[in-house]
């Protein structure tokens, strides 16, 4: 699984073309890593006024492959009857552009469900090929990790919206 805690993870949010920390890091993501997180990101549509993008990532030694997943934040309501209420964001992807963030074409699943109780992944897009002469297994996550705080708030007495990561 992509949460175990093992000597390279991290958990990152993605703003303008760089990747800024949100969660405890044992490590900085290699220059690579950020340069390739930052183009599969433009395959994320509408991404300049959707909630903030987050990333998390894990190298797996023993395969030499990188685990990347994206997913954009949750929204909590801030305020009123739906005080606390935590939303989803839309997610729309541009499967062909992520595909150009990788040396060639990579192999492309979909995960329609969550296979079991403990996938956190639940459903997401899955890319698997090498990116910048590494192994890449990309998941963009319909919707993320329960585990996340959000990454918006959403002031219900002024209808202002706020990004805290």
């Amino acid at each position: 699984m992509i949460s175990n805690p093992v000597p390279v993870t991290s958990t990152l949010a993605v703003h303008s073309n760089r990747m800024i920390s949100f969660a405890p890091s044992q490590s900085n993501p290699p220059a690579w890593l950020r340069w390739f997180v930052n183009d599969a990101v433009l395959g994320i549509l509408d991404r300049h006024t959707a909630a903030p993008i987050g990333c998390h990532y894990y190298h797996e030694a023993s395969s030499d492959t990188w685990e990347v997943a994206l997913f954009l934040s949750r929204t909590e309501v801030c305020g009123g009857p739906a005080d606390g209420k935590r939303v989803p964001s839309g997610l729309q992807v541009d499967i062909v552009s992520v595909a150009a963030a990788f040396d060639g074409p990579p192999a492309v699943h979909w995960q329609a469900e969550k296979i079991n109780d403990d996938d956190e992944l639940g459903n997401h897009l899955s890319f698997e090929g090498v990116a910048r002469g590494h192994s890449i297994w990309l998941r963009i996550l319909q919707i993320a990790p329960d585990w996340i705080e959000p990454g918006r708030l959403i002031h219900s007495h002024c209808g202002r919206i706020e990004d805290v990561w």
